[in-house]
């Protein structure tokens, strides 16, 4: 790898990782698992940087990676015992920002499949088009998978609009 590659590579990971960690952190719901699953696709991304690099939208494809491992994570701790990452403080009281709390519950419980679409049209600001295609599926998937988790979040959270 020639230092230029090396540089854009660095430019990269230096613009993209923070905010890869905290979307695949709500995807696992947790912040180990994310950082896990940013740090592996990274690391692939070095292996295949000869051909990413040419591509339009590096990122797009690191940050795909990213969320396959994350959805293998979850996978993989559905055949065990789900372990909380938190624990409620003595006496039943949440954690600081009850609100974020209860934002970050709601999330948690909405399928991986509705999770990931909300977070990257929330997050990152992609159109339905830009996710269908990220995805492979039909815009109206999309359209689907990004009502339903709308409508389970205001349910849970107590909106009924």
């Amino acid at each position: 790898m020639n230092l230029r590659d090396r540089e854009g590579l660095e430019a990269l990971y230096l613009a993209c990782y923070p905010r890869l960690v905290a979307e695949l952190s709500l995807v696992t719901g947790s912040r180990a698992s994310g950082e896990d699953c940013a740090n592996e696709a990274f690391t692939r991304l070095v292996k295949h940087w000869n051909k990413v690099s040419t591509y339009e939208r590096p990122v797009a494809w690191v940050r795909t990676v990213g969320y396959r491992l994350a959805v293998d994570e979850l996978r993989r701790r559905a055949r065990h015992t789900p372990l909380p990452d938190y624990e409620v403080r003595a006496g039943g009281a949440v954690p600081d920002g009850a609100s974020q709390y209860e934002i970050w519950e709601a999330i948690q419980h909405l399928p991986i499949d509705q999770r990931e679409v909300l977070i990257r049209h929330a997050s990152h600001g992609q159109s339905d088009s830009e996710i269908a295609a990220h995805l492979d599926v039909p815009i109206g998937t999309v359209k689907s998978r990004l009502s339903r988790a709308r409508r389970s979040l205001r349910s849970r959270l107590g909106d009924a609009s």
